[in-house]
């Protein structure tokens, strides 16, 4: 199909696309990997239906042919970013089997509270429970997580952007690690330092989670060939500013 004609949100982008029918997606925060139920008001990927049974996004096209998209991957409703969609099930099989082979990098970056101790490293530890890690079972299993400090902050409070990324794909993981390692996610609501937000919200203005899918490769198997996909995001400009 036409990759302009994907019945997109307004506020999504397409950033990247190829002939296998990948299609990378640029989420804004706020806006839901998909509906939460069949009655959801808030904004989601696309302006179309949601199968919640085989997980896809269904429409009529210009013509009256149905067309289908499959989430290859999913962001919290409050991280912006890089997200994939595939246009066809064999797509959809051969990436969906990649993220689980692990043959797939995404990196993340965050502005944190403080500065780690180390610029560079690995958190493998489990979740926190949660309400959330409770009730997806991710708390029962390790979690892996390369980080690196792109920048600090010059000025109090101190605050440093770091690039992530997550070796395992558990639910949370990053903001869970962030803030188990005492570096809690600007604006995160759930796991972060309520009073420092209320104090970078009323300092900055900063009313979202601080957190951004930057890139995302993926390396995946069809028709008996190996390729790659790749897509990147611009880092959103109040991630900038914080850093300045």
């Amino acid at each position: 199909m036409n990759v302009s004609a994907l019945p997109v949100h307004q506020s999504v982008s397409i950033l990247n696309h190829n002939k296998h029918g990948i299609v990378a997606l640029e989420k804004p925060d706020g806006v839901l990997s998909h509906p939460n139920s069949r009655n959801e008001k808030k904004p989601a990927l696309l302006n179309a239906q949601y199968d919640f049974d085989r997980e896809y996004y269904f429409w009529k096209d210009a013509q009256g042919n149905e067309q289908k998209a499959w989430l290859l991957n999913r962001l919290d409703s409050p991280t912006s970013g890089v997200i994939l969609i595939g246009l066809n099930q064999m797509i959809k099989d051969a990436v969906r089997l990649a993220f689980e082979n692990q043959t797939t990098k995404k990196i993340y970056y965050a502005i944190v509270k403080g500065c780690p101790r180390l610029a560079l490293g690995e958190w493998n530890q489990k979740l926190k429970q949660s309400n959330y890690t409770l009730k997806y079972n991710a708390s029962t299993k390790l979690a892996q997580t390369l980080y690196k400090v792109v920048s600090t902050s010059n000025k109090d409070p101190k605050m440093s952007c770091l690039s992530l990324e997550p070796i395992t794909g558990r639910t949370h993981q990053l903001r869970i690690h962030c803030s188990d390692n005492r570096l809690p996610i600007i604006g995160d609501q759930t796991y972060g330092d309520f009073r420092f937000n209320r104090q970078i919200k009323q300092s900055f203005g900063v009313n979202r989670l601080c957190l951004h899918s930057l890139s995302t490769t993926v390396s995946y198997q069809l028709n008996g060939r190996q390729h790659k996909f790749q897509a990147q995001s611009e880092l959103p400009e109040i991630f900038k500013q914080l850093m300045e």
